[in-house]
């Protein structure tokens, strides 16, 4: 019985030799030799970024994005456009490679996803009306918006840091998530959010929570309506 146990963790083992042997071919290595690419890509309204790059958003009418990666890695970087969506991707994975910078023209832009370890900011004030911003793994989003309606949907460990005013803005983040928010004004909040998420929140008139386990929720501002349901141990705090 103890001779096949042993058997068998050697076979396990193996397998597991394996796979990561296999993982190592498919990686690229980079070569540390960086150039830069300018794309032009026809009207989008969407972005879907997955991988882990730096990204720039520019408001301009360029639709161009512009890359800076290792030399053989640039070429596995794909930029379609389907159904009004810009998909940002590495066909292949990077090993020791130089950071990936990314800059993208934007024109009307109406929803942000980003999946993996990517870094998002805007260079410059987006404006836009509705914004959908969509946000797995641990995403880090900078943004400076001037909106009307803007939803955020975070899991895992996602950080959003936003300046500037919307009419309204509704959250939702499980996991232990982070929206840091105090210089961005606006009308009304509804926020959702499960696990042990942190939220800085500066709101006008309507403020509506929603928390379960550890969420720390946090805001500025007189809103002439508080609304807070909660379950576990959250907190909702006035810090002015």
């Amino acid at each position: 019985m103890k001779k096949a146990y042993v058997s068998a963790l050697l076979i396990f083992a193996g397998f597991g030799v394996a796979s990561l042997t296999s993982c190592d071919v498919d990686c690229i290595q980079g070569s540390g030799h960086q150039v830069t690419e300018t794309r032009k890509v026809v009207d989008f309204k969407k972005i879907d970024i997955s991988g882990a790059f730096k990204v720039y958003l520019k408001q301009d009418s360029s639709l161009t994005v512009t890359i800076t990666a290792d030399d053989n890695i640039i070429k596995h970087i794909k930029t379609p456009v389907k159904d009004d969506e810009l998909y940002i991707k590495n066909k292949r994975g990077a090993c020791n490679a130089s950071e990936t910078v990314i800059t993208i023209g934007v024109h009307n832009l109406d929803e942000i996803s980003t999946s993996g370890s990517n870094e998002v900011s805007s260079n410059g004030i987006l404006v836009t009306k509705d914004l959908a911003i969509g946000m797995s793994g641990d995403s880090k989003i900078t943004l400076n918006l001037n909106a009307a309606n803007v939803t955020t949907e975070g899991s895992g460990s996602s950080e959003i840091y936003l300046t500037g005013q919307a009419s309204s803005h509704k959250i939702d983040f499980s996991g232990d998530g982070k929206l840091s928010a105090f210089g961005f004004v606006v009308g009304d909040y509804d926020i959702e959010t499960s696990g042990s998420s942190d939220c800085e929140v500066n709101v006008l008139h309507n403020l509506h929570v929603s928390t379960s386990g550890s969420s720390d929720i946090k805001y500025k501002g007189n809103p002439s309506n508080v609304t807070n349901d909660k379950s576990g141990s959250s907190d909702l705090e006035k810090v002015n």
